[in-house]
């Protein structure tokens, strides 16, 4: 049986007439995104909820403006200032050694550009809540 779960990840399911644990007879036998093998929990978007971070399989961290704190389910985005606040008035923090969700095959961003630039990219766009700036090619993604 395949299904897709509410996490979005797809399972697929073997029905064994004698269960190996006595019990189930339905054993999940893959998942595409598991800590069991090589395509990690993190990439699913909702793992760690809008704005968490995750290592490992693991949510270990909430993004404040104090920096990284413990995770925990009330992490989210925090409110984001209105279109007519000037641009200036925004600010970012840095989170390093953070990938987007999306594969990176699908879109490297623009570029090649500065932070700078790309910080004020995001900040002229009213949809955009942070960036994501590659190093290696100086490509800029938005985050709406």
């Amino acid at each position: 049986m395949l299904r897709l779960g509410s996490n979005g990840n797809l399972y697929i399911y073997t029905y064994s007439e004698l269960p190996s644990n006595g019990y189930i007879a339905w054993e999940e036998t893959y998942a595409a995104f598991s800590s069991r093998g090589s395509t990690s929990e993190c990439l699913l978007p909702s793992k760690c909820g809008s704005f968490g971070l995750c290592e490992d399989n693991q949510c270990v961290a909430c993004p404040t403006p104090k920096g990284l704190m413990g995770w925990d389910k009330k992490c989210k985005l925090p409110k984001i200032p209105s279109c007519t606040i000037v641009a200036a008035n925004v600010g970012y923090y840095r989170v390093k050694d953070v990938e987007d969700y999306q594969p990176l095959s699908l879109s490297d961003g623009e570029g090649p550009m500065t932070v700078n630039e790309c910080k004020k990219k995001c900040s002229d766009d009213c949809k955009c809540v942070g960036f994501f700036y590659r190093i290696n090619g100086s490509m800029c993604s938005l985050a709406a």
